[in-house]
C-alpha cells in the first residue's frame, strides 16, 4: 500500500535527518525518538495478544497503546484468545478459540493452532493491516508468525515466552529459581521442541523486537539473531497522573503498603505476607493491601487468615486503573517483591508517576526504576530483608517524602506520548524500507 507522507522518514536503522532520529542507547541497541502524529497518514495496526482483558500489565499495555493509536486517527484492531474474563471489561475486537483437547492434542496445539491460524489469516485478509504488533502469543502457537506474513511485524517483549531461551527456567523454576525433578518434563519440551518450533517458523523474519528495558534487551540478543532490537520503555497509564498541584494523601495513624499485582507465584506475594508476617511484631500501624487476582488468592487468604482477622491485611481484588490510582494515592509505599526477573514492571511505573517510594526485588529490570533515590532494593525471596526494609520507611515521613520526589523526577520519562511517538515512528520507519510507506 503506497501512502503520501509530509515528512522525510530514514532508512530502517539508519542515522539522521527528517524529524527524528535512530541512536544507538547505552547497550548498543537502537532507541527512536521522533513525533509524527501531525506529519504523515494513518497507518492500519493489527495488535495480536493471548488475553483481551487485563489479566496484567501486557494487557493495560495493549489497551493504553490502542487507545492511544486510535485517539491519534489510525486504524486499530486487537485480536485475541477467548478467555474466561472474570467480570473484568474485554477491550479485543475479535476473539480466536483457544488451544483444546486431550493433554496430546494441546501439545500438539501449542506448537501449530490450526484454527488461531486460520482466524488471524481471515483477519489479515479483512482489515490489511500495515503493520501487526505481537505481544504474548504463546496461546497463538508459532502459527502466528505464518499467519501475519504479509504486514510489517513488531514484537514487543512482556515476559518469559517459549522461545526466550534465558527466560525458559524462569516459567517452570520454583521461587528461589530450581528447576525441580517434576518441571524438568516441561522446561526439556521447551527448550527442545517449542523454541526450535518458533524459530522454524518464522520468529527471526519479522521486522524487530521491542525490549521494555535494558535488561530484556540484553537477554534475547540469541533469540533475535538479526533482527534489529529497540528499548522502548513502557509508558503509564494516564488514570495515574497526578493532579496539578497535589501533594500525596498519607493518614499518619496507619502506613498502609500496596501490592499490586497478579497472585501467582512469581510475583512474590507469600514473600510479601511473610514479611507483614514478621513486621507486625514491631510496626502495629502498618497495613497491606493486596490489589489483584490470580490462581494463588485462595491459598494466600488462608495463609494470611491472622494477619486479615487482625485487621493488617486485605485482599481487595481486581481493580479497574482509576481504582488502583485512588488506592496508590492512599498509600505510604509499594512493594513489588517478585521473585522472577521482571521484564519491566508497569505497577513500579505507576508508584512513579504518582510520586510513591517503591521496596523492591533486585531482579530483572526492577533496579532500572528503583534506585537510592526513590526506594529500597532487596534480594528476592527474602522475607527477613524485606521486612526490614519496609520497617525502615514505615512511620518515617521525611524519608517517604523525599523518596516519592525521587519517584516524580524519575517518572518524566516515561510519558504515554513518547511511548506511542516511537512505536509509531518505528512503524512508519519499517515500512519505508518495506518499500509500503
Amino acid at each position: 500500500m503506497v501512502r503520501e507522507s509530509r515528512c522525510a522518514l530514514h532508512r530502517f536503522g539508519g542515522l539522521g535527518g527528517g524529524c527524528g532520529a535512530f541512536a544507538p542507547d547505552d547497550v548498543g541497541l537502537l532507541s527512536v525518538s521522533c513525533r509524527f502524529e501531525d506529519c504523515a497518514a494513518p497507518v492500519r495496526i493489527l495488535h495480536i495478544v493471548n488475553l483481551g482483558f487485563e489479566a496484567g500489565g501486557a494487557e493495560k499495555f495493549v489497551r493504553m497503546l490502542r487507545d492511544g493509536q486510535a485517539a491519534r486517527g489510525h486504524q486499530v484492531r486487537v485480536v485475541a484468545l477467548d478467555a474466561p474474563s472474570g467480570g473484568r471489561p474485554v477491550f479485543a475486537d475479535e476473539l480466536l478459540p483457544p488451544v483444546a483437547g486431550g493433554p496430546v492434542g494441546k501439545l500438539a496445539g501449542f506448537v501449530w493452532h490450526r484454527r488461531a491460524y486460520r482466524g488471524v489469516r481471515r483477519i489479515m485478509r479483512e482489515f490489511r493491516p500495515d503493520c501487526v504488533h505481537l505481544h504474548t502469543v504463546g496461546g497463538f502457537s508459532p502459527a502466528v508468525f505464518p499467519a501475519t506474513r504479509g504486514a510489517v511485524r513488531i514484537l514487543t517483549i512482556h515476559g518469559p515466552e517459549d522461545w526466550t531461551r534465558k527466560l525458559l527456567r524462569w516459567q517452570v523454576a520454583d521461587n528461589a529459581g530450581r528447576i525441580t525433578l517434576g518441571a524438568l518434563p516441561r522446561y526439556l519440551h521447551l527448550r527442545l521442541f517449542m523454541r526450535p518450533a518458533y524459530l522454524l517458523l518464522g520468529l527471526r523474519r519479522i521486522d524487530g523486537f521491542a525490549a521494555p528495558s535494558r535488561f530484556v534487551a540484553e537477554l534475547i540478543r540469541a533469540d533475535a539473531g538479526r533482527v534489529p532490537i529497540r528499548v522502548i520503555p513502557h509508558a503509564v497509564d494516564r488514570a495515574f497522573a497526578p493532579a496539578p498541584g497535589s501533594t500525596p494523601e498519607m493518614a499518619h495513624d496507619v502506613w498502609q503498603v500496596a501490592f499490586v499485582g497478579r497472585l501467582s507465584p512469581l510475583k512474590g506475594a507469600d514473600v510479601l505476607l511473610a514479611a507483614f508476617g514478621i513486621l507486625a511484631r514491631t510496626q502495629p500501624k502498618a497495613r497491606l493491601v493486596l490489589v489483584g487476582d490470580g490462581p494463588d488468592r485462595a491459598r494466600l487468604e488462608a495463609a494470611a487468615a491472622d494477619l486479615v482477622a487482625a485487621g493488617t491485611v486485605e485482599f481487595r481484588g481486581w481493580l479497574t486503573p482509576p481504582e488502583v490510582a485512588e488506592c496508590l494515592r492512599g498509600c505510604a509505599l509499594l512493594a513489588v517483591p517478585s521473585t522472577t526477573p521482571e521484564i519491566f514492571g508497569l505497577t513500579a511505573l505507576e508508584a512513579l508517576e504518582l510520586g510513591r517510594p517503591l521496596v523492591a526485588s533486585r531482579i530483572g529490570a526492577l533496579p532500572e526504576l528503583v534506585g537510592a533515590d526513590n526506594g529500597v532494593l532487596v534480594p528476592p525471596g527474602d522475607a527477613a530483608a524485606l521486612a526490614e526494609a519496609l520497617a525502615g520507611l514505615i512511620g518515617d515521613a521525611e524519608r517517604l517524602a523525599r523518596l516519592g520526589e525521587g519517584s516524580a523526577r524519575r517518572a518524566a520519562q516515561f510519558d504515554l506520548d513518547r511511548c506511542l511517538d516511537e512505536y509509531e515512528s518505528w512503524y512508519r520507519a519499517a515500512l519505508e524500507a518495506d518499500g509500503r510507506e
